[in-house]
């Protein structure tokens, strides 16, 4: 279903685990691969461009393994004083269909993960993001003996409010549920949707099991959840209790305002997951 991946890398704890989930994604058809970093523009301009240059000998040194493993391996270096909209420029350049990008707390203190520049490509992209989430303990092995990463598709949570706005992410768990193992199929009932329509555990369900049913893999298990609670919080507590290799979701949701660029859930999960998660912006015409 997808071809050609950009990867954002820089030489931080979150690169060795990114590069290794190359390997998983090379299962969903990624057979291009773009290796991208962006340096961001600092007051000393001469510095930034020597700095770009031993950024570009770093990232074949990434490459080689990739390229040894059958990937087709492009090495990407730019300056630029806004990163993403540079790597998503990058993607557009290269015909990408799927953005991967790490990333990590920068305090072990924290459990939040979400460094400014994977924000930004959440807010900004249109294409399917796959979001590595690195602990805030990793150690940086360098660019070689990656550590091994659990295939995404082992345990699935799609995650759907059942609007139009989540049709992004249905579609994607039809394409990829041929490669999964197991898949949980979650809506939130929240209070005020039980409220407004005393129906709605059992429309939610029988949603969830018209998309069941219209699967075409075969996955060894396929769970419908219709627990209740606040999304963000439901869908996090969820997928640490199913043990969750992937969450999919929507970027927007159907109560996300026009005025913004992402739904505060989706932005929560990313957050506080402590997963990979996978958002999945609505298409044109979708």
């Amino acid at each position: 279903m997808f071809t050609t991946a950009l990867v954002a890398l820089d030489q931080s704890p979150a690169a060795p685990a990114t590069l290794a989930r190359l390997t998983d994604l090379s299962t969903w058809g990624i057979k291009k691969v773009i290796l991208a970093h962006v340096v961001r523009v600092s007051y000393n301009q001469f510095a930034a461009y020597d700095h770009g240059e031993n950024y570009r000998e770093w990232l074949e040194r990434c490459a080689e393994p990739l390229k040894k493993a059958g990937l087709e391996v492009t090495v990407c270096v730019r300056i630029s004083g806004l990163v993403a909209d540079e790597l998503l420029a990058i993607a557009g350049e290269f015909d990408a269909d799927l953005l991967l990008v790490g990333s990590r707390a920068h305090s072990r203190a924290s459990t939040l993960f979400l460094g400014s520049v994977a924000r930004d490509l959440i807010r900004k992209t249109t294409l399917p993001l796959f979001l590595e989430w690195v602990a805030p303990d990793a150690e940086d092995t360098g660019t070689e003996g990656a550590p091994p990463v659990t295939p995404a598709l082992n345990q699935v949570l799609l995650a759907t409010d059942l609007s139009r706005y989540a049709s992004g992410a249905e579609n994607l768990i039809r394409e990829l549920s041929t490669e999964a193992t197991r898949i949980d199929l979650l809506t939130v009932l929240t209070p005020d949707g039980l409220i407004n329509t005393p129906a709605l555990p059992v429309m939610a369900a029988a949603a969830l099991n018209h998309i069941r049913d219209y699967l075409p893999g075969k996955p060894e298990q396929i769970s419908v959840l219709t627990p209740k609670g606040s999304p963000a919080e439901t869908i996090v507590r969820i997928a640490s209790e199913r043990d969750a290799t992937l969450i999919i979701i929507g970027k927007h949701g159907q109560g996300w305002l026009e005025s913004k660029l992402i739904g505060t859930t989706a932005t929560e999960v990313c957050e506080a997951a402590q997963r990979p998660v996978l958002i999945a912006p609505l298409k044109k015409g979708e």
